[in-house]
C-alpha cells in the first residue's frame, strides 16, 4: 500500500516549539519532590509493590490494585524523599506561618518513543498509536493548606505522526462490512488524523478535600483498578487522564473483619475527533459507515478491596463501571454506581452500557511471591449471581504470578513475572452479535476516551501473554520481556471464519530489554523492543491455485524504543 506523508503547518511547529520551551522552563526550576506518584511513573510503581514482597511488614494491609491514590503514603518513608526537600519545606513553611502549609515542584517528566513501522505500546496515558517519534511532558505544582490541597500537573503530548499502513483497502466489501462492525461501536482509531498531532491536557491534576483516611475531590487523573501489571479489565492508565469527581481512601480502612480499600467516581469521556477513513463503502446496498451520536458520555465507577483479618496476604475485590449519553441520565440510579442494585430507565430502554469484574491477589511474604487473578463481563458488574446464573455472556481474565529469588548475597534478586490476558469472546454467536469487549451497540464510542481503550490495552477480542525475568537491586531493575500477542480475534472470527480461513491471525511476538534504575535526582526508565507482526492487518499474500494455508505470511519487523526520565531537585 502506497503512503505520502502529510506536511504539518509552520504554525504548528511553532506552536509546538514554543509548548517545548514551556516545559523546559518547568524542568530548569524545579525545586522538590511531590507528595503523590503519578501513574505515568512507573519506576516508582514497580518499586513500591516490589518492597512489599520482600518485606512482611510493608504495608500489609495495602492491595496495590486501586491506583494512584494509593501511592500518597510512600513518597517521605520509602522513596526516601524528606531530606532531598526539608530546606525547600522550611523556607515555605515560614512563609505561611503555619505548620500545615507547603508547597512544592513537582517531578518532572519527559518520556520519547519511536516506533520503525506501525503504532504498537499501551499503558501510556497522553500518548497516541503512532508512527515514528513522539514525546510527552509533564511538570506542575502542589499545594497543601490544612484539609485542602491542590495539585496542577499538565501534560504535553507531540509526534509528527508519520502515516503507517492500516486495514487494507484491497480488502472486499464483506472484509469491511465486519470491520465497520467494529468501528461502528467504538471510538479506536488506528492513526490520529493524517497530520501531526499535539495536545496539552490538565493530566495528573486535582483539588481535594483530604481527611485522616478519605479523600474528595475533583480530578484529572489517570485511574489503575485490579491486581493486572501489563493489563487491566475496567481501568487503567492506557488513555489520557478524564475529568471526574472522586470519594476514596487514603489509606486502608481497618474494621473488625478486616481491612478495606474504596473508590467512587462519576466523570466525563470524550470522543477522538479523528474521522473514519473510507466512510463510503457499502454492502448490500447498505452504507457500512454509521455516524455515530455527537455527545460526551457520563462515567460512573466504584472499585472496592477487601483484606480478610482471618488469611494473611489476601486481597479480595470488584470493579464496576457505566457510561452512557449524559442527555440521557435519567435519575439517582444513573448518576450513582448502582448498576446491578438499582436498574433504571436508560438501563431498561438499553441507553446505560456497563461492565465489571471481580478479583484476587493473594502476597506470600515467607516466599517473596504473589498470585493474582481478575475475572470480568462487558455486559453487566460480575457479581457471583449473575456469573453462576448466565451461561453465554462476554467474559474476560487476567491471571498473573510474580516471584524474587535471592539468589546473591549481596542484596539482589532474580524476579519472575507471567500474566496472561484473555479477552477473546467465548462463543461464535456473541462474536456474531459484536459483544466484543469495551464495544456497545448504543453507546458507540464504547469505553473509550479520546479515542484509546480505558481497560486493557491490546483492545477487543486481544489476547496476550507475558514472562518477565529481571535482575533487581533496589530501585534497579534490569530485564528481558517475552511477549506474544494477538489482535482482535472476534473480528477474525467473524471475517474469516466462514471462509474457511484459518491461518490469518494477526500475532505479535516481541522481546524487550529494559532498565529501570536511579541516579542522583534523576530515574530512567527505558525500553528496546524488536516486534515481529505475523500476518499484519490479517494480510495475506495470496499465489493463484494454491490453498489459503500455503499463501505467503504478510510479517513485518517493528522496532519500538522508549527512554523515560524524571527530574527532582
Amino acid at each position: 500500500m502506497k503512503m505520502k506523508r502529510t506536511e504539518y503547518s509552520s504554525k504548528q511547529f511553532f506552536y509546538a516549539k514554543r509548548c517545548f520551551f514551556l516545559f523546559f522552563f518547568l524542568i530548569i526550576s524545579a525545586n522538590a519532590f511531590s507528595q503523590s506518584i503519578s501513574l505515568n511513573d512507573r519506576f516508582s510503581q514497580e518499586y513500591v509493590r516490589r518492597k512489599q514482597l520482600e518485606d512482611s511488614s510493608f504495608y500489609a494491609s495495602t492491595s496495590f490494585c486501586i491506583g494512584n491514590h494509593n501511592y500518597s503514603m510512600f513518597t517521605d518513608s520509602v522513596l526516601n524523599l524528606s531530606s532531598l526537600q526539608n530546606r525547600f519545606i522550611k523556607s515555605i513553611s515560614t512563609s505561611f506561618n503555619k505548620k500545615n502549609n507547603s508547597f512544592f515542584w513537582l517531578p518532572v517528566s519527559v518520556a520519547q518513543q519511536y516506533n520503525s513501522h506501525h503504532a504498537y505500546g499501551w499503558n501510556d496515558g497522553a500518548m497516541i498509536p503512532s508512527h515514528g517519534y513522539q514525546v510527552f511532558m509533564s511538570a506542575g505544582i502542589y499545594f497543601q493548606s490544612g484539609h485542602f490541597s491542590v495539585q496542577l500537573q499538565p501534560e504535553f503530548v507531540y509526534t509528527p505522526n508519520n502515516p503507517f499502513e492500516t486495514f487494507h483497502s484491497e480488502y472486499n466489501d464483506g472484509i469491511w462490512y465486519n470491520y465497520y462492525q467494529l468501528l461502528n461501536r467504538i471510538d479506536m482509531p488506528e492513526q490520529f488524523g493524517n497530520k501531526s498531532y499535539y495536545k496539552i491536557l490538565p493530566g495528573q491534576s486535582s483539588i481535594r478535600y483530604n481527611t485522616k483516611s478519605v479523600s474528595f475531590g475533583i480530578s484529572t487523573e489517570n485511574l489503575y483498578w485490579g491486581p493486572g501489571i501489563r493489563n487491566s479489565l475496567v481501568m487503567s492508565n492506557n488513555a489520557p487522564g478524564f475529568l471526574h469527581a472522586t470519594i476514596n481512601t487514603i489509606k486502608p480502612i481497618k474494621t473488625s473483619i478486616g481491612s478495606f480499600e474504596l473508590q467512587i467516581i462519576a466523570g466525563k469521556l470524550n470522543e477522538s475527533g479523528i474521522a473514519l477513513s473510507d466512510t463510503n463503502r457499502y454492502y448490500n446496498n447498505v452504507r457500512l459507515y454509521q455516524p455515530k451520536i455527537n455527545q460526551w458520555r457520563y462515567l460512573t465507577g466504584l472499585a472496592l478491596t477487601w483484606q480478610p483479618k482471618w488469611t494473611k496476604g489476601l486481597f479480595l475485590g470488584m470493579t464496576k463501571a457505566s457510561y452512557q449519553y449524559h442527555t440521557d441520565i435519567s435519575g439517582i440510579a444513573d448518576i450513582l454506581p448502582l448498576q446491578g442494585i438499582i436498574k433504571s430507565n436508560s438501563e431498561s430502554q438499553g441507553k446505560k452500557a456497563s461492565l465489571g469484574s471481580i478479583f484476587m491477589r493473594y502476597v506470600f511474604p515467607e516466599e517473596n511471591a504473589e498470585l493474582y487473578a481478575e475475572y470480568g463481563r462487558n455486559d453487566k458488574w460480575a457479581n457471583i449471581v449473575n456469573l453462576v446464573a448466565d451461561k453465554n455472556y462476554p467474559r474476560g481474565y487476567i491471571v498473573g504470578i510474580r516471584k524474587l529469588s535471592n539468589l546473591f548475597q549481596n542484596k539482589s534478586r532474580i524476579e519472575f513475572a507471567a500474566e496472561i490476558t484473555q479477552l477473546e469472546l467465548p462463543t461464535i454467536s456473541l462474536i456474531n452479535q459484536s459483544k466484543s469487549w469495551y464495544l456497545n451497540d448504543y453507546v458507540r464510542q464504547g469505553y473509550t476516551n479520546y479515542g484509546q481503550v480505558m481497560g486493557a490495552g491490546i483492545g477487543p477480542g486481544g489476547n496476550s501473554q507475558t514472562i518477565d525475568i529481571s535482575w533487581v537491586k533496589g530501585f534497579s531493575k534490569v530485564g528481558l520481556l517475552f511477549e506474544r500477542v494477538v489482535h482482535n480475534n472476534d473480528f477474525y472470527y467473524a471475517a474469516f471464519g466462514p471462509l474457511g480461513d484459518y491461518a490469518r491471525h494477526w500475532i505479535d511476538l516481541s522481546t524487550t530489554l529494559h532498565a529501570d534504575w536511579r541516579y542522583k535526582r534523576f530515574t530512567f526508565s527505558s525500553e528496546l523492543s524488536l516486534i515481529r507482526s505475523l500476518n499484519y492487518e490479517w494480510w495475506r499474500i495470496d499465489i493463484p491455485s494454491t490453498p489459503n494455508y500455503f499463501a505467503d505470511e504478510y510479517d513485518v519487523l517493528n522496532f519500538h524504543g522508549k527512554l523515560s526520565f524524571s527530574y527532582r531537585l
